[in-house]
């Protein structure tokens, strides 16, 4: 990947964030939450690795109420606001105009549109009528990372350009309700989050220089996590065999791209999926607490955002710890389909 560099990232949320110990409260008086389901319920939310999260929601009683119809136009709504929000924020970071970019990818997996999330962003936030535009829905939490490759594929093919990658999921507007262990882990872990990079292949520009990039496709763990669909609604499947399944693919990934490195990596940033997936990725790869400090930070934050979650962990990692020139940052993120992914970047200084 010759001179792909990513340059500014942007994030953003829905306004209104609800403590754990308020979600709790609020179920504990719902007559649904009874019996085996009152106990999990209390158990997934007192879990001090996440303490507050963002739902694009005024009022906690919408979730039982609300009809398929009125979550997927929540998903629209939400999603086109906290969208162009984080690609705004994204270009002002990096100075540069709307009408300079050339193309836009956009990556959900929370609801569905369309035309999709391209056609609304892109409007909102005033891109040109002739960028590239990809829309990239399935791919589930891991989506960001294949993105930012495929955004590296366009510039590889177009020199002298800027593209922006886009992950926005609203997974509020995709919790179900029912006694199953996890929907039950699923309604007290995700939350709503979006946030979009700008990668460019012009001279002379700082940030982070994308040096490699690996996957695994593994469709025998297809039903261990995913989406479904009951009563017209998605339906979250998550086996509790899924922190082993990922920690063997992060390490798989993580040999391939350290080999070729030949050196070891000096930040690691890890898709906060929930703590005993992180616990578990960190004691497969035998690495100390605060390797992976980054992740539990933005978890404990903002709880599992799927998609975007990712690059929240980049931007705290290049806030805080600040990457001298020629130092790396080894990313990882997986997914439905079974599926996982690995970037290297080496800071510009």
């Amino acid at each position: 990947m010759k001179n792909v560099n990513l340059v500014a990232i942007g994030q953003a949320v829905p306004k209104t964030r609800w403590r754990q110990s308020e979600v709790s409260d609020h179920l504990m008086k719902n007559p649904r939450v009874q019996g085996a389901t009152a106990v999990l319920y209390k158990r997934f939310l007192s879990d001090p690795a996440i303490e507050g999260r963002h739902f694009s929601l005024d009022s906690l009683d919408s979730i039982y109420t609300e009809t398929a119809d009125q979550s997927i136009e929540r998903f629209q709504l939400t999603a086109v606001k906290i969208g162009s929000d984080a690609v705004e924020r994204c270009l002002e970071a990096a100075g540069t105009p709307a009408d300079k970019i050339d193309g836009l990818i956009v990556t959900t997996c929370t609801g569905y549109l369309c035309p999709g999330l391209t056609s609304y962003i892109a409007q909102a936030v005033g891109l040109r009528a002739d960028i590239y535009s990809l829309d990239m829905a399935g791919t589930g939490c891991g989506a960001a990372l294949p993105a930012i490759r495929a955004a590296a594929q366009f510039l590889e093919a177009n020199p002298d350009k800027r593209i922006l990658v886009a992950s926005v999921e609203v997974c509020s507007a995709a919790f179900f309700w029912g006694d199953e262990v996890d929907l039950i882990l699923s309604n007290a872990i995700f939350s709503d989050g979006a946030a979009a990079c700008l990668m460019t292949n012009r001279p002379q520009t700082k940030g982070m220089k994308m040096i490699d990039f690996e996957s695994l496709l593994w469709p025998e763990y297809r039903d261990d996590l995913r989406f479904r669909h009951r009563d017209a609604r998605l339906c979250n499947v998550i086996n509790k065999n899924v922190p082993q399944i990922a920690a063997k693919a992060v390490k798989l990934l993580h040999d391939m791209l350290q080999k070729r490195a030949g050196r070891p990596f000096d930040y690691y940033g890890l898709h906060p999926g929930g703590r005993r997936i992180l616990d578990e990725i960190e004691g497969t790869l035998g690495l100390a607490k605060h390797r992976l400090l980054r992740s539990r930070e933005v978890l404990r934050d903002y709880g599992n955002m799927s998609s975007p979650s990712i690059l929240f962990v980049l931007k705290k990692l290049l806030e805080e710890d600040r990457p001298k020139a020629g130092e790396t940052a080894a990313l990882f993120a997986f997914g439905a389909g079974f599926s996982a992914f690995g970037a290297v970047f080496e800071s510009l200084g």
